[in-house]
């Protein structure tokens, strides 16, 4: 009978290590679609490097949006497309405490969802190549939508519109 026991146990833990280890995707990797997520400053920099626009995808663990936001929006090809040309994507947990620096300054990742304002998930910040605030998009948003903010970003339309006028008028 203890050995019985032994043997549940080791089939337990042996199944929660490999659901574990195929659904957490540490930044860095390639998830989501095909979309490799960077750390926030392993992402700032490489922006610089590639000149690129940067895309801080906030989130909490718990967040159902976030996790729908993975699952139907950065799994479609035409996100996965504008992201791989013309983005660096980073993952950003806003309760962890994990450090990054930006513009010469440590603090957690929760600081630095603090610090930029954001106050709910999915929060999607995005910056320039030089680390500047282009905008900020509170909330979920269908992939075809998503799609236009990214070519709001991308094509450089912020600089001569707001976001809600740009997405306000049609395709």
């Amino acid at each position: 009978m203890k050995r019985s026991r032994i043997v549940l146990w080791a089939g337990v833990i042996a199944f929660v290590g490999a659901w574990v280890a195929l659904n957490v995707h540490p930044a860095g990797s390639e998830s989501d679609g095909g979309i490799t997520w960077h750390s926030f400053t392993e992402g700032v920099t490489a922006a610089r490097t590639q000149q690129k626009f940067v895309l801080v995808d906030v989130y909490t663990d718990w967040c159902g949006w976030c996790k729908k936001m993975d699952r139907e929006v950065y799994t479609d090809a035409r996100v996965r497309d504008i992201l791989q040309e013309r983005f660096v994507a980073v993952k950003l947990n806003a309760e962890s405490s994990e450090p990054l620096e930006f513009n010469s300054v440590r603090m957690s990742e929760a600081q630095f969802a603090r610090t930029a304002g954001v106050t709910g998930y999915p929060t999607t910040l995005f910056l320039d190549e030089r680390g500047a605030v282009v905008t900020i998009l509170p909330g979920y948003l269908p992939a075809e939508q998503f799609v236009r903010v990214l070519t709001f970003v991308a094509e450089g339309h912020y600089k001569q519109q707001r976001l809600d006028d740009f997405l306000s008028r049609g395709s």
